[in-house]
């Protein structure tokens, strides 16, 4: 969880994002877990293909829920979810024959975003 500066001082690092956490620098067992997980399944847009893997995760988590929630999605973030969602819901009723469903009722947050849902294409007003 440190750095070393160019003259050997330790300098917590103490920074964490949206897609990080500091979990400490140049672990062993972290470079690891890492270097195996790239070795066997790099990063694959789940809209365009598929893993193995995947596929097997998506398996075990339908496994943990309750009856009739077994159709499992990826995604890479709360808005990647949002938009995602709400493009399954638009696909859902063309396929039904209901195209002109497409517009969305939902409530807006009032603290972060005034002005869209979050999302990233269909989900921003």
């Amino acid at each position: 969880m440190y750095y070393r500066s160019t003259d050997g001082r330790e300098v917590l690092d103490g920074c964490a994002g949206l897609w990080c956490v500091n979990a400490g620098h140049c672990r062993d067992k972290i470079v690891e877990v890492v270097q195996k997980a790239l070795s066997t399944l790099d990063f694959a847009p789940t809209f365009q293909m598929g893993h193995p893997l995947a596929f097997e995760a998506a398996t075990k988590v339908a496994g943990l829920m309750p009856e009739g929630l077994d159709r499992i999605f990826f995604t890479n973030s709360g808005s990647e979810s949002v938009d995602t969602v709400l493009k399954i819901a638009i696909a859902y009723h063309l396929v039904r024959g209901e195209g002109q469903r497409t517009r969305l009722i939902g409530r807006l947050s009032r603290r972060r975003f005034r002005r869209h849902f979050g999302g990233r294409h269909r989900a921003e007003s």
